[in-house]
């Protein structure tokens, strides 16, 4: 039975997703033991998404249905927080999948820590029609524990590890200050300040603690206008902006600025037909070496076959002009750029103000 005092929200944005919905709740709803409070936010379905959120409601009475209008995922995950009486609140993306055991594990680092602020977790991406089993083993994890949010911030950062996506971790509801208000990329500003206002936190190391599911009709694969890509350039130079006011090491921050810039980068790819090729080739030139930065210029030595194979997989998977071609695989070879000196000025080239 459900106990009446509520200690985790699980909070899920729902919109057309009669295909995937039955999987995720499913996944959230096999601990029963657990004071657990789910609320499911139908943003407009025009499918069969709210009449299954409806036959699940009728039989787990911790599950609370929120209707709205199609307002978009930001909007729904505000209701979601404002309708919650959690102390600690998870974010699920309707497609994806929780391992069911993830959440014993957080009841049981909240015993031994009480004034635990954020519980973050590894995860793992799968293809749709994969299929995943939300009671896999968590055996064998490992923890780390840290003083302050800004810390594991770090840790995650210098090791490439950090996505800025809210579903990665549970977090104390007084770290919710900043809601969820752009369209695209929403993420990122509202987990870099939860993040970062956290005290005690817990890094859980288990790639099984949750499922997240690529799927072709997904936001991240699908081309965006140019109304929407200068809403994710406000976003990316607001976090940049914040990110060097945090207690971090040059590396840490340099990692954060080369990862905007290549979510800008890749968005770019994507923006819609009309945004002006001399313009979107100009920026692929000069933004393709940030993507590159990752592999090639933190390495200490240089692989050229191994850099080479992952331009050609770059340049396969993102249309972009020969000259910007040839750019890419001279750095990937001699990790230089003809333009730039990256080594000595590489703060002010992973910088978004230029554009």
């Amino acid at each position: 039975m459900i106990n009446k005092t509520v200690r985790l929200t699980i909070i899920i944005p729902c919109y057309n997703v009669e295909d995937y919905i039955e999987d995720c709740l499913i996944s959230v709803t096999k601990d029963d033991t657990y004071p657990l409070e789910i609320i499911c936010i139908d943003d407009g379905s025009t499918d069969n998404t709210l009449l299954i959120l409806e036959q699940y409601q009728s039989k787990f009475s911790n599950i609370k249905i929120i209707k709205q209008p199609n307002l978009g995922v930001s909007q729904a995950r505000n209701k979601g927080v404002e309708c919650s009486s959690g102390d600690y609140i998870l974010f699920i993306d309707s497609d994806d999948i929780i391992n069911h055991n993830l959440l014993k594990e957080f009841r049981y680092y909240l015993k031994l820590i009480p004034q635990l602020d954020l519980f973050y977790f590894d995860y793992t991406s799968f293809k749709d029609g994969e299929m995943i089993s939300c009671m896999t083993n968590l055996e064998n994890s490992k923890t780390k524990n840290f003083i302050s949010g800004v810390d594991l911030l770090n840790h995650l950062l210098e090791r490439r590890n950090y996505s800025g996506v809210v579903w990665r971790f549970i977090f104390h509801r007084k770290l919710f200050t900043e809601k969820f208000i752009e369209k695209n990329h929403e993420d990122h500003s509202v987990s870099l300040s939860i993040i970062s206002k956290a005290k005690l936190t817990n890094y859980y190391i288990n790639k099984n603690s949750y499922f997240h599911r690529v799927r072709a009709s997904s936001l991240s694969e699908q081309y965006i206008d140019d109304s929407n890509l200068k809403t994710l350039k406000r976003v990316l130079e607001h976090c940049i902006t914040e990110i060097n006011t945090l207690q971090l090491s040059d590396n840490a921050k340099r990692n954060y600025i080369c990862a905007m810039n290549i979510t800008y980068l890749e968005s770019l790819l994507r923006s819609d037909k009309t945004f002006q090729k001399q313009i979107k080739n100009e920026i692929i030139k000069e933004l393709g070496l940030l993507k590159l930065m990752i592999r090639v210029y933190n390495s200490k030595k240089c692989n050229p076959i191994r850099n080479i194979f992952y331009i050609l997989k770059f340049v396969k998977k993102n249309p972009c002009t020969f000259t910007a071609k040839k750019i890419l695989l001279k750095c990937a070879i001699t990790k230089k750029y003809p333009y730039m000196n990256i080594e000595k000025d590489y703060k002010y080239y992973s910088s978004l103000n230029k554009f």
